[in-house]
Order: structure tokens, then sequence, then C-alpha cells
């Protein structure tokens, strides 16, 4: 019967006094929603997994750690020795696939999609075959068969707009026409990102091409032994290529059974996963605060009426129970509206994010409003309810009954619970302060990057990825011949403005003149036949000279010069070099600097010749400059390479506008998550702050009543007020700040410079101002508000 007396008194409490009751409402769906749709969003990237197959879970791809030589995976040569292998033969399903990027195009279009050869065994391993035609039958798999391809639901949506007459039509798929015998269902690209399958023919592959191996786990003993067995194999596959003293460093091949989602976050899912929650813990912090406040302002002005209570015969549970009460409404309403709108977000975060990425996003990001997102909110409103309600309701049943009733809020319980609140609120602006100055920085940061680089200058440049064709035929010298002459008559075709040779595959470690290594910012090194639309400030390009018969020669940025010789008359230095081809090279040129994507922050470059370095990994990257489209510029690429002595296979097409636009695509959906998030947190504080200032200010009518009848004036109130709540809070602004100095200054040493620590702190000072002048406003609107009554009102009080 209490309790029900309880309820509905809080009821009557919660309806009289409404506009407070739905602020409290607001800030927890607001922090909620933010904390569930966050979760939901960071665990289906990190966790969850596609809904095509129940046992998705249980298949493993096999990923190689191997120390010994640059092999990272598996080849196609280890493939027949693999088959034979006791433990392989006793999983029950397993696979290999060929991950690849190819260019796909019509006569009308064309765009680079990321795809897979599969075996024979595929669509059975899957579990499930094409909505529209047919997989691939043995006879596709014949090397004389004709090409077929199967294509995901998005490329027939992009480059054939959704026909139903799809199959029978041709593909070109990197040049070569494919016919078209299956479409997948929507969002099925499996293994991670494929959106078109390809039989694995023999004639296709070369015995050192990549495969991966997936496999159904058939229980969790068996995957230990699993991948010790199969590391042992791999080893005995490589070890004519490990030196005699790597042989004797033990173990150096280390074979690792993950996820297809551990795969693609890279084994970093638990790191991005806790740092979202720790993001996510904030938030509901700061949350949790204000409404521990705010109940806690409420119930102490009640506290007469508590004292009377307890006077009377109510024990301190009973006391208790109907603070909770009230508190308890607060959170079953909220937890309702709150799955309503994280919902309704989940859904609109689907469709901006297929907006932004499409097809680049791995097949089981898919957002909804699932089982673990319900027992989530459930648990944050447990901690909630016991932060913001239980804590406040039993901290302030504890009272001196004698003491309340003599002095009310005027005297020692008022000072207690005022002081109480506004540690809390110290708190609370600490947090907020740090979660902005973080957004802050790294939002502005962002933004630099994406207003620095110009896109328009990646318009029509496209890289062009190549394999040479029985590599072991060709010299390193007759390769660039090969390439060089592709990249010159490439240079003369109508649709082709400019062809360059590229390699970027190039490690070294740069030292200072006394042989120091530096390590204060990041080179970008690599190699060119010669400079891509760059322009030098002294000395000269590179030329046929600059070849494996002549001394080494490389061009420098200016920033670079600076910073490694003090000056730009560095023409004819040794620039030293460690762990590269060369202990030291010539320096023939300085290139001008190019921005970082920083403000006021340069690149430092290091360009070698093409003709003196060695293609990593026999394949090598052309770039094409074009005023026309990429099937224009493809055609005249194809003429071109079948005038040539010896074949080349494109097995790649990049283009950099669309990666452009991608990645300014990404920093603005950040910058956004991120004002989201602080603005939000913003709002909670000041929300707190006002109400505190209201509190504060009602128990201090009557002094303010005294004060105005002994002619003190408006503006001296005013000032002596804002003075008393606000020193707590720059208590919690500056430890924000210090913490987030100490973490710059550990940032800027992290990436070498690259963020200047003026940046950041920037950044932080200019969050740091504006969230003072909000906080000084919310707390000067309830003093005004007060000093503008009359004395005789502001006295008629108790």
């Amino acid at each position: 019967m209490g309790l029900l007396l309880d309820f509905r008194y809080a009821l009557r409490n919660i309806v009289k006094s409404l506009r407070f009751s739905l602020l409290m409402i607001f800030i927890m769906v607001g922090s909620l929603t933010i904390s569930l749709i966050g979760f939901n969003f960071i665990h289906t990237i990190a966790f969850s997994h596609s809904s095509f197959n129940h046992n998705k879970e249980d298949i493993r791809i096999l990923k190689v750690w191997n120390s010994l030589t640059s092999q990272r995976e598996f080849t196609y040569s280890m493939l027949d020795g693999f088959k034979q292998l006791d433990e392989v033969n006793s999983l029950e399903s397993w696979i290999t696939i060929k991950r690849s990027s190819l260019w796909l195009s019509t006569q009308h279009y064309g765009k680079h999609f990321r795809a897979s050869y599969v075996d024979p065994s595929f669509f059975k391993f899957l579990g499930q075959e094409p909505v529209i035609g047919r997989g691939f039958t043995n006879v596709d798999y014949s090397n004389n068969a004709p090409d077929v391809v199967v294509i995901s639901h998005i490329v027939w949506q992009q480059l054939f707009q959704g026909d139903s007459a799809i199959l029978g039509k041709q593909l070109n798929v990197a040049g070569k026409p494919h016919t078209i015998v299956g479409v997948m269902e929507k969002r099925n690209h499996f293994p991670i990102f494929s959106k078109i399958w390809l039989p694995l023919k023999q004639a296709n592959m070369k015995p050192d091409d990549g495969i991966d191996i997936l496999y159904k786990l058939p229980n969790a003993e068996f995957e230990r032994t699993f991948e010790t067995q199969i590391a042992h194999y791999f080893y005995n596959a490589i070890k004519d290529q490990v030196s005699d003293s790597d042989k004797q460093t033990g173990q150096g091949v280390r074979i690792e059974s993950l996820t297809l989602v551990e795969l693609n976050t890279d084994g970093e899912a638990v790191f991005v996963f806790g740092l979202f929650v720790f993001g996510i813990v904030i938030v509901l912090f700061i949350s949790g605060v204000n409404i521990g406040n705010l109940l806690f302002a409420k119930i102490m002005e009640k506290q007469k009426e508590s004292a009377i209570r307890a006077a009377i015969g109510a024990t301190q549970k009973r006391v208790i129970q109907q603070h909770v009460t009230e508190g308890l409404i607060y959170c079953i309403v909220s937890w309702v509206f709150t799955l309503i709108f994280t919902s309704l977000g989940l859904e609109i975060l689907n469709f901006y994010m297929n907006v932004m990425f499409g097809g680049k996003m791995p097949y089981w990001w898919y957002w909804h409003l699932n089982v673990q997102t319900v027992l989530v909110s459930l648990l944050l409103l447990a901690i909630i309810f016991t932060f913001a309600v239980l804590l406040p309701a039993y901290k302030s049943a504890k009272f001196n009954i004698s003491n309340v009733l003599r002095d009310g809020t005027r005297g020692a319980t008022g000072k207690e619970t005022t002081l109480m609140s506004r540690r809390l609120l110290c708190v609370q602006v600490s947090l907020v302060s740090f979660l902005l100055m973080i957004a802050s920085t790294v939002g502005y940061v962002m933004y630099s990057i994406a207003t620095n680089i110009d896109g328009e200058l990646s318009k029509g440049v496209y890289s062009v990825y190549l394999d040479f064709d029985n590599n072991d035929e060709l010299t390193n010298d007759e390769q660039l011949t090969l390439i060089n002459t592709l990249a010159a008559g490439l240079s003369k075709q109508g649709n082709i403005i400019d062809a360059v040779v590229f390699d970027s595959h190039i490690h070294a470690d740069v030292l200072y003149p006394n042989g120091d290594v530096y390590n204060e910012k990041f080179i970008s090194i690599s190699a060119e036949s010669h400079l891509f639309a760059r322009e030098l400030l002294t000395g000269r390009n590179f030329n046929s000279n600059d070849n494996s018969e002549s001394k080494p020669v490389v061009i420098i940025s200016e920033s670079l010069a600076n910073a490694l010789f003090g000056n730009q008359n560095v023409i004819g230095s040794q620039l030293m070099l460690q762990d590269a081809m060369w202990s030291s090279v010539e320096i023939i040129g300085v290139a001008k600097d190019e921005i970082s994507g920083v403000s006021g922050d340069s690149r430092h470059e290091l360009y070698f010749s093409l003709r003196q370095t060695h293609f990593m990994d026999d394949s090598v990257n052309i770039r094409l400059l074009t005023n026309n489209t990429a099937n224009e510029a493809l055609e005249d690429f194809y003429r071109v390479k079948m005038q040539l002595s010896h074949d080349l296979t494109m097995y790649y097409m990049f283009d950099h506008y669309d990666n452009h636009t991608s990645m300014i695509n990404s920093f603005a959906a950040i910058i956004y998550v991120f004002l989201l998030v602080g603005g939000f947190a913003l709002t909670l504080s000041l929300i707190g702050i006002y109400a505190m200032g209201i509190s504060n200010i009602n128990k201090s009518r009557y002094e303010i009543g005294i004060r105005r009848a002994i002619g003190a004036k408006d503006s001296q109130i005013m000032r002596l007020f804002i003075k008393k709540n606000i020193t707590h809070i720059l208590y919690g602004i500056g430890t924000s700040l210090l913490v987030f100095g100490i973490l710059c200054y550990l940032a800027e040493s992290f990436l070498r410079g690259n963020v200047p620590i003026n940046i950041m702190l920037e950044a932080g000072a200019l969050t740091v101002v504006v969230v003072l002048a909000a906080v000084c406003l919310a707390l000067y609107v309830p003093v005004r508000h007060v000093i503008k009554q009359q004395p005789a009102t502001s006295l008629r009080m108790d």
C-alpha cells in the first residue's frame, strides 16, 4: 500500500513540475540514445556477423605472421601440399579464395571493385546460391571455358541499373569480356568486400600468387592444434628462403585463425571497441552527474517535508522509497522513448552510411536495434538509476531532523547541499571540457586536412597497378624499359595527358649529417620516373642517365632540407640513409613543399629515381592523368599495352578523386559525430549549471533581498553570486586543461610532429573559451531573473 501511495505521489509531483519532468526525460533519453547508437555502431563493426548464414561465426580465415621472410600469405604453389595434410583432410569444409581489385566497365561506365576468385566449393561452403541465375559449374573452371562472372547486387544496380535481363550480358573485367551468369543477394559481399566472383582457373594463377584459406571450425579445441600444425607446414614451405642465422632464432612463423570480422579490424577490434566504450561512459557519467544533481536539488527543496514525515514516525527506508519512486518513473518512461529514438537513429545511420560509402563497407555493417543493444540499454539504465537516483535519495535521507526543521535550506544543511552540488558540477564540467577539447582538436585537424587538400587536383588521376607475367624472364632493367615504354606510349595518346611510373614501396631511415636518425616527423619516400605535377625550387629533375649504373640520386622537399641541413642550399650534398639500398645518396633537386593537410604544415618528402631502384613484388604502378572518362583512357591503355614485347597484367585501377571524396566523407562523418556528442554533452552541462544556479539563487533570495534593501547595486550582486558559483567550475576546467596539455605533449611525440602541438593547444584553448562563455551565461540568467524582484518580494519567504 505504501508503494502505491508513493507512486501516486510521484505522479502528482511529475505532473505538477512538468517542465522539470520533461527536462529530466530529455537528458536521460538523449544520453541513453547517443550511448546506445554509439555502442551499436562499434559493436556491429567489431563483433557482429552476417545474417546470410547462421554458422558464419564458425568460419575462420588463416592469417600468417612471418618474421623470417617477407612472405605474409599462402601462395598458389602451396595449395597441392596443403591438400595432402591430414589435418586439412579432417576438416568438414574449406575453400581457397584469391582476393583482388579489378576495374569493371560497360560501354558507358567503369569503376574499380573488390573481387574474389573462388574454387568450385565456394557456393556450397557459403550455403547460398545466387538469387538470380546460377553459380559456377565444373565446366566454368576449365582453362578453355568462356569467361563468366557472378556479380553482387550493388554492381547490378550501379553498372546495369537493375536490368531484369541481366543474365547473359557482357561485363568487362580488367579489359576482358565476361558473361554474367548470376547475381548474389543484396549485401552479400563474402568474404568481406567482394562485389564480383570469378572461377579460380589454373590459367589465371601464378605460383607466387597469394591466396586465402577459409574453413569452418569444427570445435574450439581444434583451432589451436590446427594453427600450430599449419604454421609448421608453412615454415617447411619457405625454409629454403630463410638464412641459417634466422633458422636458429626459433619459431618465426605463426598462423592465426581469425574470424572475418577480426581480419577486417586487423585484430584491433577490442581496442577500438574499448575506446568507444570509454567515450560512451564519459557521456553517460556526465548525464548521470547532471541527473543526480537535479534530483538532489529537487529532493533538498522537499527536505523539510521529509523531516516532518520522519518526525511523525516514517522510517529512513520509507523516506528513501518516496524519493526513489519518482526517479524510477523517469527511468522507465525514458527507457521506452530511448528504444524508439535509438531504432529511428539506427535507420538514419544506415541510410547515411550507405549514401556516403555505398559498397565500400563490409557486408555485415548493418545497424538495427538488436538484442545486445536492448540488454546494454537495461545495463546503462541500471547504472543511471543507481548513480543518479538511488545515491542522491540515500544521501538526502540521512539528515538530522532538528537541524533541518530549525534552519531549512539557509543554514548548515543548505551550505552542505550547495557544496556537494558544486563539487558534482566541478566533475561534470571537467569531463565536458576534456571531451570537447579532444573532439575539437581531432575535428579541427580533420577539417584542416579536408580543406587544405585540393580535390580538384586529383580529378582525372588514376593509378593502374600492373604485374609482370613470367617475371623470371626479365631482369630489373628490362622490366624498367618495358614499363617506361608503356608510359611513354600512353603520354602520346589522345585521351591521356601524362603518364608516370611510380613506386611507393620503399622503407628506409633518414639520418642527420651527424649520423643520428631523424624521427621528429614522418617522411614520405617514393620512387618515380619523373616528378608528377611538382615544381622544383632548385636543382634538376630525374633523367635517363639516372640509372642503375650511375651514382644514386635523390630529390627532397624544401621542408626536409630545412629540417636536416638548416637551409635549402643542399644541391650536391650527401643524404645519409639507414637500412636502404645505399648508405648515402646525392641530392640533385629541392621540390616545393606540399601541405600535409594540417594548416601551416608541410610534408617531408623524399624521391628516388625509379631507374635506380628495384620493383617490389614484381608489380608496378602507373599514374594516368586524363580529362576524359576512365573507360576512354583505358581504351588507349590497352591499345598501347598490346604493342609491348612482353605482356603485363592489370590487376587494379585506383581512382584518386573517388578516394579523395571517400576520405572527405569519412572526415565529415567523424566531425558530425564529434559535434553531436560534444554539443549534447555541453548542453547537459549548461542545463546542470543553470539548474544549480536557480537552486542556489532560490536559497539565497533572502540574502539578495537584504543586500538590495541596504542599497547594493545589481551589478555588485551579480558579480558576487557568479563568483560564488564559478570557482568550482574553474577548478574543473583547469583540471581538464592540465590533462589535455599532457596528452597533447604525448601525442606530438607519437605523431612525430605531423600534427604540431600548437594546433592542438589552439583548438583546446578555443574550446575552453567557448565553454567558459557558455558557463557564465548559464550562471548569469538565473541571477538576472532574481535581482529583478523587489526586496519585499525576496524577503517574503520561509
